[in-house]
């Protein structure tokens, strides 16, 4: 009997041995589990942390990258807002007496159209058709019935009068940002136009241009649209034209309404802007290509409304019609 007592004793304190040392192991587990947890959560927010750092990093980076394009600043030059009731004339001169070339064309003795400019435009550009008022520069066409004009002493009758003016030998820029904000005349024919010569040119030069920029050209015959041109003299005194594609206006823009039209200028390339927006680009290493003219030479500015050898084929319905300009600004980088 006292063996099979002293049996269950010792069975019962291995049991409890047992059980002890089962309940310290999973209390053992149960704290390597704890630590491993909180280690992998440890780890986890070092992870984050590191992930953030590099992200900041990259960020700073890529704000001090050297390669990345600044904004322009630009800083105003020159300008006229037209506030006054007249023309300023240290800044304008009327276009005429072959100054910067023909006023325009005229019908001969015999009622044929004499064509000056070689490309059978119908306007002849006078004083009273540009006037200052309100705070704009307006120039007005005019269909013309029993109007003439002195051409060598004699009377000549035009079809229609028109208007223009230029800086030229007054003001000149090589480089800038060059705008107007401006409304376009309507009726078909109409060609009004924003451009630039070299400074000094003139019809006494006898030679063609070196260089034209158009900043502008509309024709009224298909207001939706806006042609921004540049000209290049070759080596035979042949152009070559840097047409590319025409701005088509948004829906809600109206050319009869005042718009923005600008060009960005620079040793590398001239840009095209219209209300803010760019939609042609030429670059100076293309136009090298076709000309040893690659704009670096001075321009005077000049504005104008020409009228196509078209005028008149739809009645002549909108006119008299005018261009209003609210401004030219002339910048350069700061």
């Amino acid at each position: 009997m006292k063996k099979i007592f002293l049996v269950l004793c010792l069975g019962m304190i291995g049991f409890s041995r047992i059980s002890s040392a089962a309940r310290k192991t999973g209390e053992e587990i149960t704290k390597v589990k704890q630590n491993a947890e909180k280690i992998e959560s440890e780890t986890s927010v070092d992870k984050a942390e590191e992930a953030k750092e590099i992200k900041e990093e990259k960020k700073k980076k890529k704000s001090q990258n050297p390669f990345k394009k600044k904004k322009v600043e630009w800083e105003l030059v020159w300008r006229d807002e037209f506030d006054e009731n007249k023309m300023d004339t240290s800044k304008w001169s009327y276009w005429e007496n072959g100054n910067p070339w023909n006023s325009g064309n005229y019908l001969d003795e015999n009622g044929d159209l004499v064509d000056q400019y070689g490309f059978k435009a119908k306007q002849y550009y006078l004083r009273d058709n540009v006037k200052f008022e309100d705070g704009y520069l307006v120039i007005t066409v005019k269909k013309e019935d029993n109007k003439t004009v002195k051409i060598d002493g004699k009377d000549r009758k035009i079809l229609y009068s028109s208007g223009a003016i230029h800086t030229k030998d007054k003001f000149s820029v090589r480089e800038g940002k060059i705008e107007m904000r401006a409304t376009m005349p309507e009726g078909i024919g109409t060609w009004p136009a924003f451009w630039t010569w070299p400074e000094g040119y003139s019809q006494a030069s006898n030679i063609p241009a070196k260089e034209e920029i158009d900043v502008f050209e509309i024709y009224g015959d298909n207001l939706q649209r806006v042609t921004g041109t540049a000209h290049a003299l070759k080596a035979d005194n042949t152009y070559a034209s840097f047409v590319g594609s025409d701005l088509k206006i948004k829906k809600n823009e109206d050319l009869t309404r005042f718009n923005t039209y600008a060009v960005e200028w620079d040793e590398k390339e001239i840009k095209w802007l219209f209300n803010g927006r760019v939609y042609k680009r030429l670059s100076m290493k293309k136009v090298g290509k076709s000309s040893e003219n690659i704009f670096k030479l001075p321009h005077f500015l000049m504005i104008n409304v020409a009228l196509q050898n078209k005028t008149g084929e739809d009645g002549d319905v909108k006119f008299p019609t005018e261009m209003k300009v609210d401004y030219v600004r002339v910048y350069k980088k700061k």
